[in-house]
This record gives structure tokens, C-alpha cells and sequence, in this order.
């Protein structure tokens, strides 16, 4: 067991990067381009030296309209649906007891579809299709606070590599914002006998951006807990999460600050499994508890996201 607990614990950190990706509604909220603002989905804090690989399937349907804190009927939208696959190739090195490494390569799949004839009588819906890059974050870790890395500092950048003019999209839902944003923040780990815990905040600012858009701030935070000491299954740990973000409207000549901005809560109940030392699996479902946006936008029902970690 005690085995199974040190691969863990490298992996741990993880879950609570990867629950930290908001779940962002959409319409004007820059529809899913935050997910995974905190760290790296997919990704341990291993407690020597080495890397990880991993790539981390998430998908979110954004099939619900609604306006302040109260669901809407979906004709009271402009948008009517927006699917999006995201797939993440993610890699991280640990060079010593202090400093770390982390990357995250992006790719979108998403389908739109819009009334191009919202309040003008006989609806028209349009699809629009785009699969491409998104934006790249690289960051680095400070883990050297105590010896057991346990704690430490997260930071770093999030690059305006992906497009953000493809045809029939809006600013908020292209899969890049055209913007350099800042990413910093903190985590903290601990175990109680055979439960454990984490908690962490990331905090997301544009520091440079281009043709008239800047994403809203935002604010991640997330607490979670999980068994250890599973009587049926030693290598599979069960997880439970609770993600929280506040989100600020965006602005610019070619944002629309009414209807972009959100606070939510999610609960997100969760699994890990060691195939082997150094391969695990993860998945998580995300549901909404609260729920407040900005204007009128479209927020999904629940999100699911799996992936395969390999360490070395």
C-alpha cells in the first residue's frame, strides 16, 4: 500500500490542477478557452526528479440557456449549441527537490451553432466547425518549501497560439483569445491517516492583447479529497472535488461585457487507477451546483474529461 500511496501522491496534484479548469459557460464568455487555466490536466508532482507524458480527453456540451442564476428557454439565445472536444498533450520535468516544468499543447474540436436571424422572425440556424490549436501554457513549479513538496508555487503563461479568426465565430468562442495571459498560483497537500486532501488557487490575467478583445480575470479554487485505502482495490483511489471560479466580463471593442462573466460551483466525483508504477488513468464528472452568469449564456449540464498518464 505504502507503494501505491508514493505513485499517488505524485499524481495527486494532478486531479486538482485538472478540476481547477473551469467549466466556463458560453455565448460571450470566452466559451472553454479557460479550461485547465491551473496547471496542467493529467500531470503529477512526482517527489524526485523525472517527467510525465500525458494526454487528457475533455468533452462539454453547452446545450442550456440561461439568464442570471435561472435556466431560459433555448429561443431566448442566439447561440443554440456548442460542442467541444478538447484533446490535451501535456508534459512536465522535475529537475530537482525545488524546481519543475510544465507544458500543455491544446487541440479544439467544436461545433457551433447560432441564429443568424435571432429576433428577426423565422429562425436560421447556422453550424460553424473549427478543429485546430488552441492556446499553449507553459509554466514552472516551486516545490521546495518543505521536504515532502507538499506545497508550493505555480506560474507562468498562457501564449496566444491558437486562432481567434475562424469563420462564423465570435471573439468569445474562438479557440484563441488573441491574448498573453499571466497564470499564478498556490497549492497545499495533506494526509489524515488514509484520507487525504488538497487545495488550490490560481488567479488568470491578460497582461497582452490584440484587436479590440481582452478575456475577463479570473479566479480558480478548488479543495478535494481522496480514499487511500481502497478494501476491494489497493490502486484505485476514489476522489471527491469541489471546484469554484469567478470570472469577470470581458472587454474591448469586440468583447460583449453583458453577456460574458460567470461565478459557478461544481462537484466533481472522480477516480484514479495505477495499471502499473507508472501508468495511471483518471476520469471526472463535473456537475453544476450554482450556476450565476452575466446576460443570457449557454452553460452545459455536465462535464466529462478522461485521461492516460505515463511517468518516467
Amino acid at each position: 500500500m505504502q507503494n501505491a500511496y508514493c505513485r499517488l501522491h505524485g499524481v495527486l496534484i494532478f486531479v486538482m490542477l485538472l478540476a481547477a479548469g473551469q467549466p466556463l459557460q458560453a455565448h460571450a464568455c470566452a466559451c472553454g478557452c479557460g479550461m485547465f487555466d491551473v496547471g496542467m490536466p493529467g500531470l503529477g508532482l512526482p517527489s524526485a526528479a523525472g517527467g510525465s507524458i500525458n494526454i487528457q480527453d475533455t468533452l462539454l456540451d453547452q446545450n442550456s440557456a440561461m439568464q442570471g442564476s435561472h435556466r431560459i428557454p433555448l429561443s431566448q439565445s442566439p447561440d443554440q449549441n456548442i460542442q467541444t472536444n478538447f484533446l490535451n498533450l501535456n508534459a512536465q520535468y522535475t529537475f530537482n527537490h525545488e524546481w519543475g516544468v510544465m507544458a500543455m499543447v491544446p487541440y479544439w474540436q467544436r461545433s457551433f451553432d447560432t441564429n443568424t436571424n435571432f429576433g428577426g422572425g423565422a429562425p436560421d440556424v447556422v453550424n460553424h466547425r473549427v478543429n485546430t490549436l488552441s492556446d499553449v501554457r507553459i509554466m514552472g513549479m516551486y516545490t521546495g518549501f518543505s521536504p515532502d513538496m507538499s506545497s508550493g508555487l505555480i506560474f507562468g503563461l498562457k501564449l496566444p497560439t491558437g486562432t481567434y479568426t475562424a469563420s462564423g465565430f465570435d471573439r468569445d468562442t474562438q479557440p484563441g483569445t488573441g491574448s498573453t495571459d499571466l497564470l499564478l498560483g498556490g497549492y497545499q497537500v495533506g494526509q489524515e491517516r488514509t484520507w487525504g486532501w488538497y487545495a488550490q488557487g490560481m488567479l488568470r490575467s491578460a497582461v497582452a492583447t490584440r484587436d479590440g478583445y481582452r478575456p475577463g480575470n479570473s479566479l480558480q479554487l478548488v479543495l478535494g479529497m481522496h480514499y487511500d485505502a481502497n478494501p476491494y482495490d489497493e490502486d484505485l483511489i476514489p476522489l471527491l472535488q469541489i471546484n469554484g471560479t469567478v470570472r469577470n466580463a470581458d472587454s474591448g471593442s469586440q468583447s460583449d461585457p453583458v453577456n460574458s462573466g460567470s461565478k459557478t460551483l461544481y462537484l466533481s466525483p472522480g477516480a484514479l487507477y495505477n495499471l502499473t508504477k507508472n501508468l495511471q488513468v483518471n476520469a471526472l464528472l463535473y456537475l453544476p451546483l450554482v450556476r450565476e452568469v452575466n446576460g443570457i449564456q449557454l452553460v452545459p449540464n455536465q462535464i466529462v474529461s478522461a485521461g492516460l498518464t505515463y511517468s518516467f
